[in-house]
């Protein structure tokens, strides 16, 4: 009888736990954002359009306020703005080039705007020339910095295009294989000078944080 008791009580435990993994499944939390409903996703703007949530992997932030973006070349990873959306005119060959505009509600009350082109083709020995289209594009002259990390060199230029809108060009190049990303990210702050000088001080600091957050991904992963 005891042994029959264990058996029943082991059978028990079993289906609890297996019924708990359906529940987790249908909860989503082992969906992508893009095979979820929208009633069940987080009210926030990266998730509730539809076309943005396609390239988010998870509805867990990989840190406060950002989730985690995978091209839609499968080539790079990055850090994408809960509030943030992608805009029409987003364009993809193959895994060979990528390109979009992206915007995003920041919790200071700006608004920013993202410009996004991936190039596979990019090296190391390419770089100059891409800082060059980066001068081209802002229509001024740059005084980049750069900066080192494991797997890329990062290179980013403060600039001021008025009295209310600022930003930073970017160029990230990929240490381990081709691969080069051009950002220009800019800021539009509306309040008094006094408020949007510290804005800018801290707008600026996390957009080289976030300029940072590129992972390329090994060609063989996808």
């Amino acid at each position: 009888m005891w042994k029959n008791f264990r058996l029943l009580l082991c059978i028990v435990i079993i289906g609890l736990v297996l019924g708990g993994c359906q529940v987790t499944k249908e909860n989503g939390k082992d969906l992508k954002p893009s095979e979820m409903k929208t009633e069940d996703l987080p009210d926030v703007r990266a998730l509730q359009d539809e076309f943005t949530r396609s390239f988010i992997e998870s509805t867990e932030e990989v840190e406060p306020g950002y989730y985690s973006f995978l091209s839609g070349t499968k080539r790079y990873r990055m850090l994408f703005p809960k509030e943030g959306a992608i805009h029409q005119g987003y364009g993809v060959k193959e895994d060979q080039f990528e390109g979009f505009l992206m915007s995003t509600i920041n919790d200071n009350g700006t608004d920013s705007q993202i410009k996004i082109n991936y190039y596979a083709y990019g090296t190391l020995e390419s770089v100059e020339g891409g800082l060059e289209m980066l001068e081209g594009s802002i229509g001024q002259k740059l005084e980049f910095e750069k900066i080192l990390s494991k797997n890329t060199d990062i290179y980013y230029a403060p600039f001021q295009f008025d009295s209310e809108t600022f930003g930073i060009a970017a160029l990230v190049a990929s240490l381990n294989d081709n691969g080069v990303i051009q950002i220009v990210y800019d800021t539009q702050c509306k309040k008094d000078q006094n408020e949007c000088q510290q804005i800018k001080e801290d707008e600026v600091d996390k957009m080289i944080h976030w300029a940072g957050s590129f992972e390329f991904v090994d060609q063989e992963v996808k």
